[in-house]
């Protein structure tokens, strides 16, 4: 049971940066024109690190989706193997703890996630002159 519990914060964690991804974005659209480089009257410039943020934020809601299907995964591998329910080889090697299919995309978006928020710092930076 201590694994189930383990993937349900991991599944509340991904969640969370989902959360997080989306209202990071949704957040400097709406307040677009605070980032405005250009002086009153000029078209509107936007920095480039904005536009690198939102491709991370995507990118990491994207890492964040295939974590949430590898944790899917799991807990059905955990379920069939608790039951007797026929199995494949890799259901077997998953419900006898290997995490391997979950990793790379947890450290994905993990990692996206930083690059994302310090890419929407350096956007602040650099609005703000």
């Amino acid at each position: 049971m201590a694994s189930i519990e383990g993937l349900k914060a991991a599944t509340d964690i991904t969640k969370q940066i989902i959360t997080l991804s989306t209202g990071a974005v949704a957040f400097t659209v709406t307040f677009l024109d605070k980032f405005r480089v250009a002086p009153e009257g000029m078209p509107l410039s936007i920095p480039s690190a904005l536009y690198v943020a939102w491709v991370l934020f995507g990118m990491t809601i994207l890492f964040a989706l295939l974590n949430l299907m590898g944790i899917t995964a799991t807990l059905e591998a955990i379920d069939r193997n608790e039951n007797g329910w026929e199995m494949t080889e890799n259901q077997q090697t998953v419900a006898n703890g290997s995490k391997k299919h979950e990793r790379w995309a947890a450290q994905g978006m993990f990692a996206l996630f930083l690059a994302a928020v310090i890419s929407m710092i350096v956007a602040g930076f650099s609005a703000a002159g």
